[in-house]
């Protein structure tokens, strides 16, 4: 008598291919979106992508083609696309991502890069924050207030940025 086949474990990529691919179509869309937010609002071609993941293996790995399907999670037959392991390892080492197709497949995987991710922009912010010789005096004017009037302080610059957002005309 043969049993139910071996169960997924908890954060593997659904066995549905649609399903696969939108997770991976969603996690590629988060990887350039945060690339298109640190380079200052262009998104990476899908061809510059290509050429970038092409270069670090130091061979043909990957289409533009292929990259826009697994973006879009449809290639232009209509149906999900089913990279394999390797081309999922170099999409993600194009991004900096050693898990490679574990970060496109594996939930947990993905939350632990994405947090990673998010600290890394955090860094970058704080040294740009840094590199600006007023922000650095407001740090050190604002390093001997209590914990009550930084709260105040961070609301403020909170309500700043959100009315220059406002007044921003728009793009």
């Amino acid at each position: 008598m043969s049993g139910p086949g071996p169960r997924k474990a908890a954060g593997e990529a659904a066995d549905h291919p649609a399903d696969r691919a939108r997770k991976i179509a969603d996690r590629l869309d988060g990887l350039i979106a945060r690339e298109t937010e640190r380079t200052g609002g262009r998104a990476p071609a899908y061809r510059e992508l290509a050429e970038r993941i092409n270069t670090l293996a130091g061979r043909d790995v990957i289409s533009k083609d292929t990259i826009r399907n697994l973006h879009h999670g449809v290639n232009q037959k209509g149906q999900a696309p089913n990279p394999t392991v390797d081309t999922l390892d170099w999409l993600g080492r194009g991004f900096g991502i050693q898990a490679g197709a574990g970060y496109f497949l594996d939930d947990m995987k993905a939350a632990a890069v994405d947090d990673q991710l998010a600290r890394l922009d955090k860094i970058s912010g704080l040294r740009q924050a840094l590199d600006n010789s007023e922000v650095v005096g407001l740090v050190q004017r604002a390093s001997g207030l209590s914990d009550s009037s930084l709260n105040m302080l961070v609301a403020l610059a909170d309500k700043l940025v959100q009315l220059e957002q406002e007044a921003k005309p728009p793009s």
